[in-house]
């Protein structure tokens, strides 16, 4: 097995903050149904995505993440938000909380893509079994 570099290590250790030690994981990278295109994939995406960015000071894992579903929501990403909105939960961010970042982006973003990304939210608290507070 091939050594991987520091910052795939660094990369692993901050997706490895960001998992979920339930019964029902709901963040988890998995590169294996997209290694066969092209090997080195995992690595671009670990080193510099998680290794490079997600591992800079400044932004708690909370601020990263509503930010990273505010530009999700932005470009209409549907799977990749269903997966943020997980990690968001996951960090500790309270629904309500997606609920009202997601809403925030009405006048920037407008209302198909809102109302698209609540029922996303909507799902994805139903499936982790959580309610939305008052």
């Amino acid at each position: 097995m091939e050594k991987k570099s520091k910052r795939f290590q660094k990369g692993m250790e901050i997706i490895r903050e960001y998992e979920d030690k339930s019964e029902n994981p709901a963040y988890s990278i998995t590169f294996e149904a997209l290694m066969d295109l092209d090997e080195d994939l995992e690595d671009y995406i670990v080193e510099f995505a998680f290794g490079d960015i997600y591992s800079r000071s400044g932004l708690t894992h909370e601020e990263k993440t509503l930010m990273t579903i505010s530009s999700l929501v932005t470009q209409g990403l549907e799977p990749q938000l269903r997966l943020h909105v997980n990690t968001g939960l996951t960090v500790g961010i309270p629904p309500k909380k997606i609920v009202d970042a997601i809403i925030h982006l009405l006048p920037y973003t407008g209302f198909p893509r809102v109302l698209n990304a609540l029922n996303i939210a909507k799902d994805v608290f139903k499936n982790r079994g959580v309610e939305v507070g008052k």
